[in-house]
């Protein structure tokens, strides 16, 4: 099997916005597009309403004039992505660097409108065309490409998903772990692509991970978070625990970019073939890889 590029979401929302017809709505809840995000929404987006897919492709789509000024852009967006991502699979032989020698994918890179701006979940991941991040610069939409089907790949190599249902910091730290390991990979991934086409100064992850002073200082606060809830496994978890948790995943990202510098530092050291081996394993194996590369350099400091 390989990947499928799949844009059926994507026309008939297009045809909805253009005609206002409702029988687009039931047409787009039947795809497996809706499925993928359905199944997304309801583990991860307590936002989103999941009664049924049909109700949730209503929220994403409605009213029509939701989308109606940002329609060229949309229709825009659909052309780069056929054009740019499924013709020549750019992305996927540019992901596949990342992944382990001889993985092939199995699922579909979805092309949605209207949910999050990108989203993996099992073997399948989607890209929003309505993201304002893509109505702003289609080009973006590459360089998300690789970021959400390294996910995919990862998550289908590891073959489970963390559950953020938990009462004890240990369950926490593993949760931190997968998603330091699967965010920092997928941000790592289309690293070297964005350097060679000069786009590190349009995301701001990257811009971070170009400046050394704030990135020591995010890493510091990264190994505070993680060790809070390593070092004491049995403690239960408290309201303000989760604040923590905001900072690795939203307001400072450093799952993302924290996550990225320790694979370009297990890439540079270890070589790619080390770095991609350790998606099968246990995530809390990348951070103690990368940590034990920082001692030996720092001699006992973590960076």
């Amino acid at each position: 099997m390989s990947l499928t590029y799949d844009f059926s979401f994507a026309e008939s929302a297009i045809k909805f916005l253009e005609t206002n017809d409702n029988e687009y709505l039931n047409k787009i809840s039947e795809l497996d597009a809706a499925s993928h995000i359905f199944n997304h929404a309801s583990r991860f987006n307590s936002s989103a309403p999941t009664e049924s897919k049909l109700k949730l492709v209503s929220h994403l789509l409605t009213p029509a004039d939701k989308h109606k000024e940002s329609l060229p852009q949309i229709k825009r967006n659909l052309e780069y992505a056929k054009k740019n991502i499924a013709n020549d699979n750019i992305s996927e032989k540019t992901v596949l660097e990342y992944l382990p020698k001889g993985f092939a994918f199995t699922g579909s890179l979805f092309f949605t409108v209207g949910y999050d701006i990108g989203v993996a979940f099992g073997n399948n991941c989607s890209l929003n065309l309505a993201h304002p991040i893509f109505i702003k610069n289609m080009g973006e939409l590459k360089y998300y490409a690789i970021h959400e089907l390294h996910h995919a790949g990862l998550i289908e190599i590891k073959g489970f998903m963390p559950s953020f249902e938990m009462s004890r910091r240990k369950e926490m730290a593993g949760v931190i772990e997968y998603s330091t390991h699967l965010e920092g990979m997928g941000t790592y991934a289309p690293l070297s692509t964005r350097e060679h086409e000069s786009a590190m100064n349009t995301d701001k992850d990257y811009t971070v991970l170009q400046d050394q002073k704030l990135l020591e200082g995010l890493i510091d606060e990264y190994f505070e978070i993680y060790h809070y809830f390593k070092n004491n496994p049995e403690e239960m978890l408290l309201a303000e625990d989760w604040q923590k948790i905001y900072m690795l995943s939203d307001t400072k990202r450093l799952w993302y970019t924290v996550g990225a510098h320790m694979a370009k530092t297990i890439d540079q050291r270890l070589g790619r073939e080390y770095l991609t081996s350790l998606i099968s394993q246990p995530s809390e194996n990348f951070i103690a890889t990368y940590r034990d590369l920082l001692i030996a350099q720092f001699g006992g400091r973590i960076c």
